[in-house]
């Protein structure tokens, strides 16, 4: 219990010393017209909604089922989350989201593409937005897994099983779809924003239910181990490592690249810079606490229900575990509900962000009903297939996980060294980017060499060389990422010397 209220204590100090810290590096400027006042921004989508509306809506963009069904996987490593959590989450992804965030306000808001093509170049920037569409779809198609099946398992579908004969899977896809039809086809203001209301009082009300069920359960929290210290990072039931394993695996709850599709929007909607460090930062400290109430919950499911701990579908252990702790059955559905609404409300910003980089990478207007409905068609249409895919395929929901857990993280290493190439250029110091930018690739690499199905089951096949080996050549490559994009900021600080490159678009 000590652990994890330090955990928290992490994440609520770091927000108001670490992230001021982050927020004058970055050197925010008060009277600056941001996109959305000066009419700048480059999709229709963009317009100035209220300060507080801008918080909801990116949290619930963000704030997807990371946090919950990849932390309830991650509590498997023991209490040693409720450290890693919100230390990742302090000095790496909300200084990630930050970053991403102001450099896409400081650019008429643009989108990934436009970004990653300013600072790398137009050959990097094609096969990154490649890259991430591929991601997108994927986080999508997994999203919609997720919440059909919660649905699907919920009180609510045994009375719809008794009056209509077409599978009930099948009629909460379906119903999914026609909310991503709806969200993705109009504007933000227009639909997104009003829906977030409902969804946020969901939210709310969801929480303060499992924190009620928490502090019935917080003796139950097992701490730290000081004395042993090694024990700590070894408790993982099938013995994975905890490097690369629960940095991939919780992911949204410390560092997310997802997030930097995202902030476009986001900075599109913001009335003024200084709103920043609440929106970007604070939100993804929101999502920090968010992972820490059900890394709570993880672990206190796991120590109650240990068979579980052999599962290795996160959805099916966190229904598991919801009804069973909490005998009351209306709570326990408004919970998983609420997860469900991240689910769904993570997705549908996801194709909505992938119609915008589509439209933005082949020129397609956006501004009728009519181009929006076509270009909606063939994404929903594809991420349908991957989503039944996903159920005809033994182990799909595993493997699309995985593969989205992977590529989300190496998009955030993208994302963090291009927030290292805007510093540099800016000649601002860069420290509190090049360490998470080091270790992320770390990450990532040790991941690529090392994972395979031999090591780990249902897992992507990377190389599956030896740990050991695995560590030296991450190693190496981290330290060559981190040496090129250091020479890419000295070599645009030269041309912002001689006028030819401005990191800030006025």
């Amino acid at each position: 219990m000590i652990t994890f209220f330090i955990g928290l204590s992490i994440l609520a100090l770091g927000y108001f010393t670490y992230g001021r810290v982050i927020e004058r590096l970055f050197g925010i400027n008060p009277v600056r017209l941001v996109p959305a006042i000066k009419n700048t921004a480059v999709f229709e989508d963009k317009q100035v909604l209220p300060h507080w509306k801008c918080m909801l809506i990116h949290f619930l963009h963000i704030a997807g089922i990371g946090p919950v069904v990849g932390v309830i996987l991650g509590a498997k490593f023991g209490p040693v989350v409720f450290l890693i959590i919100p230390i990742g989450n302090i000095f790496g992804g909300a200084v990630h989201d930050y970053f991403s965030g102001m450099i896409s306000m400081r650019n008429k808001a643009s989108s990934y593409l436009e970004i990653s093509k300013k600072f790398f170049g137009k050959t990097f920037a094609f096969f990154a937005t490649i890259f991430m569409m591929v991601t997108l779809f994927t986080l999508a198609a997994a999203f919609t897994n997720v919440s059909a099946g919660i649905l699907n398992s919920s009180h609510i579908n045994q009375t719809f099983n008794k009056t209509n004969p077409v599978s009930p899977y099948f009629f909460w896809v379906c119903l999914v779809f026609s909310y991503y039809a709806l969200s993705t086809f109009f504007p933000i203001g227009s639909f997104v924003s009003k829906a977030s209301n409902v969804f946020g009082a969901i939210l709310i009300c969801a929480a303060g239910a499992a924190l009620v069920f928490l502090f019935n359960h917080l003796p139950m929290l097992p701490e730290f181990d000081i004395i042993n210290f090694a024990n700590n990072f070894t408790q993982h039931p099938q013995g994975q490592p905890i490097l690369p394993m629960l940095f991939v695996t919780i992911a949204c709850g410390i560092i997310s690249g997802f997030h930097g599709s995202q902030n476009s929007i986001t900075a599109g909607i913001e009335s003024r810079e200084r709103n920043g460090r609440q929106t970007f930062y604070g939100m993804m400290v929101m999502e920090g606490f968010l992972a820490m109430i059900w890394a709570a919950v993880g672990v206190t499911g796991y120590a109650l229900y240990p068979e579980l701990t052999q599962k290795f579908n996160g959805a099916f252990i966190l229904s598991e575990m919801i009804r069973g702790l909490i005998s009351f059955k209306f709570l326990a559905e408004l919970i998983l509900f609420s997860v469900v609404i991240l689910a769904i409300t993570t997705a549908d910003a996801a194709l909505r962000v992938l119609r915008l980089l589509i439209s933005d990478a082949f020129n397609l207007k956006q501004k009728s009903s009519e181009d929006r409905f076509l270009l909606c068609l063939p994404i929903l249409g594809v991420c349908a297939m991957m989503v039944f895919w996903s159920n005809l395929v033994p182990e799909g929901f595993a493997i699309l996980w995985n593969y989205f857990s992977l590529m989300n993280q190496i998009i955030g290493v993208i994302g963090l060294a291009i927030a290292v190439c805007y510093m540099v250029a800016k000649k601002k110091p860069f420290t509190c980017l090049l360490i998470p930018l080091a270790f992320l690739s770390y990450v990532v690499f040790l991941y690529l060499f090392w994972i395979s199905p031999q090591h780990i089951v249902n897992a992507p096949k990377g190389f599956g060389l030896s740990y050991p080996i695995s560590c030296v050549m991450a190693s190496i490559c981290a330290a060559v990422v981190c040496f090129c994009c250091l020479q890419n900021g000295k070599r645009l600080a030269k041309l912002v010397e001689e006028k030819k490159f401005s990191p800030d678009s006025d």
